[in-house]
């Protein structure tokens, strides 16, 4: 894939995670939104000559989580982006533990950061 086609690819899922969460679906969005990081993640790891071996976003945010970075946003998205949904009983409803944050949002920010252009979203 050419640079213009990933992150025409990460606009994309952008695109349908907000879409997702606007319907709210933010299940969906959630998923979206670590697939578009993943992935930008991936690039810019690539970029740096880095390969993982791997096609999983997770397994890219995972590892980008423990290396340093230059801005204190980072880790905390990445963070929020592997926390997992929680269940106070079994017959409740699974919620984000997290309150407030926007994983889509956080997930745009990070992809136009680490690819260092803006993404398409229209």
């Amino acid at each position: 894939m050419t640079d213009r086609q990933i992150v025409d690819k990460i606009a994309q899922e952008i695109k349908l995670a907000r879409r997702s969460q606007e319907s709210g679906n933010e299940g969906k969005a959630r998923v979206c939104a670590r697939r578009a990081a993943g992935w930008a993640i991936q690039e810019h790891l690539k970029q740096k000559g880095v390969s993982l071996n791997t096609n999983n976003a997770l397994d890219h945010i995972k590892y980008f989580a423990t290396l340093d970075h230059p801005s204190e946003q980072i880790p905390a998205i990445l963070h929020h982006l592997t926390i997992k949904l929680e269940k106070e009983s079994l017959e409740s409803e699974a919620y984000y533990p997290i309150e407030g944050v926007d994983l889509v949002r956080e997930a745009h920010w990070l992809a136009e950061t680490l690819l260092q252009t803006k993404l398409d979203l229209s």
